[in-house]
This record gives structure tokens, C-alpha cells and sequence, in this order.
């Protein structure tokens, strides 16, 4: 076990598979502006993933780009976070566990190596 290897999200299920893929509903929200091209291939993403588990399911709110500022210092504040770039990605069905993914990178990992999509860009 890594040093680091604490930090991924386990991806063990009941049968004790370590390479299987959740299958567990999982909730993702993503907020940006719209004329942001990495909100724009973060929802690319969210539909590539709905497409393929339907389990998952995927919230997303879009801003003009004179409106994003205000609402990502209420993100920001909410998650207790640095972050303020288009898009905010992050998980939890319910309010009191959700949890900051981060920007487009970030949600593109994590779909990468959680689901296994490979035709991702990650930037």
C-alpha cells in the first residue's frame, strides 16, 4: 500500500474487486458559466457518464459570465475552499456529505480512473 493511497476513493465492491466500478448511486453538480470551455467539456463528461451508468446522476447550473464571481465566493465559502474557477464540480446526494471534486482536471481524473471512460481530455 502507498503512502498516498489513503487519499483515492476505494474502489473495492462487496465481492471484494478492487478494480470494479461503483455501482452505487452517486450524485455530481456542476456549476460554471457558459461561455466557459471547461464547463462546457466538464457537461461533455457528465453526459458521456450518465450515458453509460445510469446510477449517476448529474445536476448542473450555468451562469453568465457577469453573475459566476458572486456565485462562486457563495461556493467558496460553502466548501471552505480557494477554488473559484469555472466550472465547481462536486459529489453527494445529500447536502450534509457533499464534497468539492475541484475544476474540470479534477472531474476528469476522477472519471478516468472511477469509471474507466478513456476517450476523456483531461485539459
Amino acid at each position: 500500500m502507498g503512502l498516498f493511497s489513503w487519499l483515492s476513493p476505494s474502489r473495492v465492491d462487496e465481492n471484494g474487486d478492487a478494480n470494479a466500478i461503483p455501482t452505487k448511486t452517486q450524485c455530481f453538480y456542476i456549476e460554471g458559466f457558459l461561455t466557459c470551455s471547461y464547463f462546457t467539456n466538464a457537461v461533455r463528461v457528465a453526459d458521456m457518464l450518465t450515458a453509460n451508468y445510469p446510477h449517476i446522476k448529474v445536476d448542473v447550473s450555468a451562469y453568465v459570465k457577469e453573475q459566476w464571481k458572486e456565485r462562486a465566493e457563495e461556493l467558496q465559502q460553502e466548501f471552505a475552499t480557494d477554488h473559484k474557477t469555472s466550472p465547481f464540480i462536486y459529489e453527494g446526494c445529500s447536502t450534509e456529505n457533499q464534497t468539492l471534486i475541484g475544476g474540470y482536471t479534477d472531474f476528469a481524473k476522477r472519471v478516468k480512473e472511477t469509471y474507466r471512460l478513456n476517450n476523456i481530455p483531461l485539459d
